[in-house]
């Protein structure tokens, strides 16, 4: 069982902010440090889950029979975009900070996860297979201008933006 911690930079200071049965994980902090956001398994599902960074509060903001991942804060903390788990395909989606007007930007027959957004918050990079190989795209961030990025035979994921918006790793 997988539960969410928080510590000091040094190591010390360990708090556990979640304590349920079920697992919890991916956590990532609004960009202001007041809250988290994570994924629980805890009703029977995987959904998007938030919480005050102190570990109280904790909310559900995404609830449907899909499995919901990897949530990553926009810039300006209006907005999370996750990964879906539907019907044997995974979609990039986005929703709002108070749980409204999830949206799904993807929609391919393979795989989209690891959505990160630009500096800005103007785009989203993403990893997606939907070429036969897993490779990285960037789009919009209301989902228009899916452009493919890498186009080799290994495999590329997980993207990250430098702090300038720039460059992608």
């Amino acid at each position: 069982n997988s539960e969410i911690y928080v510590m000091n930079a040094d190591g010390s200071g360990q708090t556990r902010l979640t304590n349920d049965a079920a697992r919890d994980g991916a956590p990532a902090w609004s960009p202001d440090g007041a809250k988290i956001a994570f994924y629980s398994y805890r009703d029977g599902n995987n959904e998007i889950y938030v919480m005050n960074a102190d570990g109280s509060g904790q909310t559900r903001l995404t609830n449907d029979a899909a499995h919901d991942y990897e949530p990553a804060w926009s810039p300006d903390g209006a907005k999370i975009a996750f990964y879906s788990y539907r019907d044997g395909n995974r979609e990039i989606y986005v929703v709002n900070a108070d749980g409204s007007g999830v949206t799904r930007l993807t929609d391919n027959p393979a795989y989209d996860l690891d959505p990160a957004w630009s500096p800005d918050g103007a785009k989203i990079a993403f990893g997606s297979y939907r070429d036969g190989n897993y490779e990285i795209y960037v789009m919009n961030a209301d989902g228009s201008g899916q452009t493919n990025l890498t186009n080799n035979a290994t495999w590329d994921a997980s993207p990250a933006w430098s702090p300038d918006g720039a460059k992608i790793v």
